[in-house]
């Protein structure tokens, strides 16, 4: 009997660099489902990680291209596979599960969806994000907390990401969009998160971001870090995205907060300190925190197990009693060059490389 072809679609995705792990429920079979009608599906099969034109696609399925280019755009269109545009024709390739198609969905989604998304999400970032020691996002400090002495690198910088790119998307963030949505969301901003270059290009092209300039794209940056936001970019030096995130709704930060030292697991360059003599211990920035990692005494006490280098806390001291400091040299992180090294470090790391 021929297997499942959305079984067969589930170990072609985990196939890519960035896992799509199994449940013993079975809940990412029938997000799948949901997802992908059979013929899509046994197209995807056919696909790869990489950008190739429809007549290399065509020729795996033997089929006909004229005919297959109309449902590779419209996969595209769905959320399913991403498109690059190129001359007067598209590449096309398979995505993972995040970063990738539940990004794309984010105005697709129904009730039901929602509830098995939210059921899979702690079984996928415990096995596939956080299941490599090579994550898809690192953090950047907020502005306000970075200091003159500091050696501050372009990449550290969210100002300088946006200022390097030609073609800017926003979108709204889909934690805080989902969890809205299951009446379990915040009031943080949601027309926040970025997308840069191709990726901008094909979420104004889907209808799932509008197009912005630098200008506005820093106006942006502004109001989310003056909310409290974390800057979440894509781990590259060359970047395609910047999340800004909450503790509150972000699935990302709210995996992280789970795990007893976020610190280790985390990829940053940064850690807050604080100065007893300073603090009034007003409270903020232990409400503040994403990571729960200040506790509040007579002063503010930083725990640096659990401390992931925001900067948030020190942006909303009103005594400056916290500061942020980097780590030594040897201890600071220096992210891939950019999203094709990301995921060969993360296809070693799994050993499917």
């Amino acid at each position: 009997m021929k297997e499942n072809v959305y079984v067969r679609l589930a170990e072609h995705l985990d196939r890519l660099p960035v896992a799509f792990p199994r449940t013993e429920s079975g809940i990412e079979l029938r997000i799948l489902e949901r997802w992908f009608t059979r013929e899509e599906a046994e197209i995807a099969l056919a696909m790869r990680g990489l950008p190739e034109p429809v007549a290399v696609i065509a020729d795996r399925l033997k089929a006909d291209p004229i005919t297959l280019s109309p449902i590779l755009y419209r996969m595209s269109t769905k959320g399913l596979i991403f498109r690059t545009p190129r001359g007067e024709e598209y590449l096309y390739h398979m995505v993972p599960f995040a970063e990738g198609m539940w990004e794309f969905h984010i105005q697709s989604m129904t009730p039901e969806g929602l509830r098995d998304l939210d059921a899979y999400f702690d079984h996928y970032m415990e096995k596939s994000w956080y299941g490599t020691e090579t994550s898809q996002h690192r953090i950047i400090p907020v502005m306000q907390s970075l200091s003159p002495e500091m050696e501050i690198l372009p990449y550290e910088q969210a100002e300088e990401l946006i200022r390097s790119q030609s073609r800017i998307a926003v979108t709204q963030c889909i934690c805080r969009k989902q969890g809205r949505m299951m009446g379990k969301g915040c009031d943080h901003p949601l027309e926040v998160c970025m997308v840069f270059g191709t990726g901008a290009h094909y979420y104004i092209e889907n209808g799932i971001g509008r197009g912005i300039s630098r200008d506005e794209a820093l106006k942006i940056l502004q109001e989310a870090m003056d909310a409290g936001l974390v800057l979440q970019p894509g781990n590259g030096q060359k970047t395609w995205s910047i999340c800004m995130c909450c503790g509150c709704g972000c699935l990302l930060l709210k995996a992280l907060k789970k795990m007893e030292k976020p610190a280790r697991v985390v990829h940053t360059s940064f850690f807050a300190e604080g100065a007893v003599s300073d603090c009034n211990a007003c409270g903020l920035c232990e409400e503040r925190c994403p990571m729960g990692a200040i506790r509040l005494d007579s002063a503010a006490v930083v725990n640096r197990d659990r401390c992931i280098g925001c900067g948030v806390c020190v942006g909303s001291c009103p005594t400056e009693a916290l500061k942020l400091r980097q780590k030594e040299k040897e201890e600071r992180y220096v992210p891939p060059k950019d999203i094709v090294e990301m995921h060969i470090r993360i296809a070693r790391e799994r050993g499917i490389l």
